[in-house]
């Protein structure tokens, strides 16, 4: 019951959130270089601290103040000087770390100020140079950029009443000022001169040069700390020394001491010089006049003020004297009044009620309290009757207690206890608890105790009884085994759960019962768990609960996977409570999602998931690859979002119809790219139901199949095109015929078959090549194809052999429009890439249905017509129902 409380409340618990600290960074130089130099060191302490995000803000000494007086800060970095002044006005936790500069290969954790002008300005060679000079300075509350160098002029006996102070605001602003000849001098912090460019420092002079070993910027005053990194007291100390350990173990190869252009921290300073430097300057937040203190009031007015303190001393211990011996006289009479009251209050309060039995007279007196559990409020007039004791306790229960009177009158025992029943006034009986003692002088023996109303305390034991009962019934048949253990380890009760898990019985040593069946204990990776890895043995020896071990364990009925907890209880009798949990049914199914898991994973055919709704659950990496949608895009949105339009809608309804009648359809589907490319897939559908047979999911697998769509096409066009023009060839010719001659059969009218054999090709073929020729036959296929009219086909049946197919003609007389364009296409020169040729055609036709009734018979015919034609000189055309008997056997005859 106690795991099942706290399993609750853990679950209760909210989930902590992450944790936003920030860090406000004093901007000596411009914002944009700032956030650029400091962001790396802001992200680096965010990865050094768990559950923590460190943001950066770069403000200026004016808004830090502003912002710690909101709360907002929580890590500041500035310079000792602006640090002062925040320890007077805020409570800060101290300094964490003290920042390492570096330049020329050498690290510094100390700083100085530098005073510059301009090379050519040989009037300004020492600080006395600098009375009436205009010195541009960033501000008056850099340590490094304006009070080192007051201090220097301060000790030359300068004020800075003898210059002209220019505010440029930072530290880049004093260095264009003096480049740009607007200031005579300026004060900018060492480091700021190395940074500058070749150029702008072959500009400049250092005024005041020091010659400090060891350090490697130059400088014209003395050293003081570096900055200083602070925390709030509001971060926790875990934070801060997580945060502090952090700087300390920042390298310099690190990209975020890279960034800032610093070695890294050192431990915090001393920055006693930069309070005795504001001291000495009357910089905040020394500007201020102190107060008188009470050291300058005892100077001139300790005497007197020791002799009135003596007197109103003495008079207030008499007067104490006189108080507290009043006081003590009224205390003693209320602590008597009060004891009095109390005492009845005691007993009237606690419901208890006071009795006395005289020996000789056979009488029972007795508070008003001995009638309560029986329902008297007023309790009973007189001394109490034998006949009213049997009439108020049970005859059973009243022989006992006579019986014990009797035993303390004759052996003198000193106690009586008995718990007895009293018939209530309205129906039932009350408990309640009789004592006594014997108490004899010389009036008699009589027997003096106390009566107290037990009914409530009787009920709760009862409950306490029942409620073991059920708890014990409850563990009992809990779906887990459950052991409880004495100090030795051995087993002094286990539920049924924990015999049929593991055989385990009373009288067991817990961590001997599986040595001794020859059982093996592994861990889940295979290798042998030791007995110092149970969690029985880890929390007897951790002394602390341990929970969730996971243990595979060879039985001789086979392998069993057991998760195990152990909790200590700190009890006089019991060592350890221990709860088995068979979770050998949860590894086996975790092992099938696994298995599922990688199916779904590594399938090369693309799968989505949608729920009944067709909402995408999850799609996996082969769906990426097809589809270019990634799973973020997908997961939500309907999977008719793939749909390409070329479907109807009849045909997604005749689908989900399908799956609705029988879980499932295949089919080729043509879907649509995240690019808008179109392409066909195989498609597989599935209904996945619960165990009420409700539809719950539906899982699409799908491959692309357009690759194959396309090589099948491909292979279609090699088998009914010809290869050089991309005209029909003579199978699809035939089949074209076909069709024309059933639709000439369906709704009359006339077809006609015209062959036409080029002229002159092959003197072209045998002159310009080849090639040549090829190029000829695609040009003049192109320009014939365009000639025809929309219905009609135009194929090649080889070599300069080209049949047209002229449907839907009116009668057997027409077509000599489409002949005429026919014959102007073939005759047009052609230029090809090496010369322009022109050749000519000869053309017969053949008229169905008066010249033939089958495609045979009509390209014969139409092929005698193109000979005669040639017979005629070319370059012209003939019918042939146009021909003459003679003319046409003999051209039967060559045929």
């Amino acid at each position: 019951m106690r795991w099942l409380l706290l399993l609750c409340v853990m679950l209760a618990l909210p989930l902590r959130a992450e944790q936003v600290l920030t860090m406000g960074v004093f901007a000596y130089r411009d914002k944009p270089v700032m956030e650029q130099m400091y962001q790396p060191l802001a992200a680096y302490l965010s990865e050094q601290l768990p559950d923590v995000t460190i943001r950066l803000l770069v403000l200026t000494q004016a808004e830090i103040e502003q912002e710690l007086a909101r709360n907002n800060l929580d890590l500041v970095f500035t310079n000792p000087s602006h640090y002062l002044l925040l320890r007077s006005q805020n409570a800060l936790t101290g300094v964490l770390a003290t920042k390492i500069s570096r330049e020329r290969g050498t690290a510094t954790s100390a700083l100085g100020g530098v005073i510059i002008t301009r090379n050519e300005r040989s009037d300004i060679q020492h600080l006395a140079h600098l009375r009436g000079q205009t010195v541009a300075i960033p501000g008056y509350r850099f340590l490094g950029g304006f009070q080192t160098q007051a201090l220097e002029l301060l000790e030359a006996d300068m004020t800075l009443n003898d210059i002209e102070v220019d505010v440029a605001g930072s530290h880049g602003r004093v260095v264009e000022a003096v480049l740009d000849a607007t200031a005579d001098a300026g004060f900018v912090r060492t480091g700021i001169l190395e940074g500058l460019s070749p150029q702008q420092q072959a500009q400049l002079k250092v005024i005041n040069r020091q010659a400090l070993p060891g350090f490697p910027f130059a400088v014209s005053t003395r050293l003081y700390p570096e900055w200083p990194f602070l925390a709030l007291p509001n971060v926790s100390p875990v934070h801060i020394r997580r945060i502090a350990s952090a700087l300390m173990a920042l390298e310099h190869q690190h990209p975020a001491a890279q960034a800032a252009g610093i070695e890294g921290f050192a431990p915090p300073g001393d920055y006693l010089p930069v309070e005795n430097l504001a001291r000495r300057l009357r910089q905040p937040p020394f500007d201020v006049e102190s107060q008188p203190s009470l050291v300058t009031l005892w100077r001139f007015y300790g005497p007197w003020l020791l002799f009135v303190c003596i007197l109103l001393l003495l008079l207030s211990l008499s007067l104490l004297a006189l108080g507290r011996k009043h006081l003590q006289v009224r205390q003693s009479r209320k602590d008597y009044r009060e004891q009095s009251r109390k005492l009845e209050e005691v007993i009237w309060g606690t419901g208890i009620g006071v009795w006395e039995w005289q020996a000789g007279k056979d009488t029972l007196s007795c508070s008003e309290q001995c009638a309560y559990p029986a329902g008297y409020r007023r309790g009973w007039s007189g001394p109490v009757s034998a006949e009213r004791l049997r009439a108020v306790f049970y005859a059973p229960d009243l022989a006992v207690l006579k019986e014990r009177i009797h035993a303390l009158l004759t052996d003198h025992s000193e106690q009586l206890e008995l718990e007895l029943r009293m018939r209530r006034r309205r129906g039932g009986y009350a408990w309640v608890l009789v004592k006594g003692r014997l108490v004899t002088n010389g009036a008699g023996a009589r027997v003096s105790g106390t009566l107290q109303d037990i009914t409530q305390r009787r009920r709760q034991q009862e409950l306490i009884i029942s409620n073991e009962e059920r708890l014990r019934t409850i563990v009992s048949f809990l779906p887990m085994g459950i052991v409880l253990t004495d100090h030795r380890g051995r087993v002094v009760h286990c539920n049924s759960g924990a015999e049929q898990l593991l055989h385990m019985r009373p009288g067991h040593m817990l961590n001997a019962v599986y040595q001794q069946r020859g059982w093996r204990v592994q861990r889940p990776d295979g290798s042998e768990m030791p007995n110092t890895e149970f969690a029985s043995y880890r929390a007897m020896q951790e002394n602390r609960p341990v929970h969730n071990v996971i243990m595979e364990l060879h039985t001789d009925s086979g392998v069993r996977w057991l998760k195990v907890s152990a909790t200590p209880l700190g009890h006089a009798n019991y060592r350890l409570v221990v709860a088995f949990y068979d979770i050998t049914s949860e590894r086996r199914a975790d092992l099938d999602l696994r298995l599922a898991a990688s199916v779904f994973s590594h399938s090369r055919e693309a799968i989505m998931i949608t729920d009944k709704h067709d909402k995408v659950l999850d799609v996996n990496q082969a769906f990426t690859r097809i589809t270019g949608y990634s799973s973020r895009e997908m997961i939500g949105q309907p999977g008719s979002m793939l749909h390409s339009g070329r479907h109807a809608e009849s045909f997604y309804r005749d689908i989900w119809q399908a799956l609705a009648s029988h879980g499932y359809w295949q089919g080729e589907v043509w879907s649509r790219r995240k690019s808008g490319e179109q392409y066909a897939q195989m498609l597989s559908v599935s209904r996945v139901q619960d165990d009420c047979g409700r539809s719950r999911h539906y899982v699409f697998m799908f491959s692309d199949i357009t690759p194959l769509l396309d090589q099948q096409e491909k292979l279609e066009r090699i088998a009914h095109y010809d290869a050089l023009t991309g005209l029909p060839n003579r199978l699809l010719l035939a089949d074209r015929i076909q069709q024309a001659l059933a639709g000439c059969r369906r709704q009359g009218g006339a077809v006609g078959i015209v062959y036409l054999d080029l002229d002159g090709f092959k003197a072209v073929n045998d002159t310009h090549g080849h090639d040549a020729g090829d190029e000829l036959l695609k040009t003049l296929a192109a320009r014939m194809q365009q000639s025809l009219r929309e219905n009609d086909t135009l194929g090649r049946l080889g070599g300069d052999e080209f049949v047209a197919v002229l449907a839907g003609m009116s009668g057997p007389d027409d077509g000599n429009d489409v002949l005429a364009r026919l014959l102007q296409a073939a005759s047009e020169p052609v230029a090809l890439s090496c010369a322009t040729v022109q050749v000519s055609a000869s053309l017969g036709m053949a008229v169905y249905p008066r010249d033939g009734v089958d495609a045979d018979q009509l390209m014969r015919r139409a092929d005698v017509a193109m000979y005669a034609a040639k017979q005629a000189g070319k370059n012209g055309w003939q019918r042939f129902g146009e021909l003459e008997q003679r003319q046409l056997e003999y051209e039967l005859s060559d045929v």
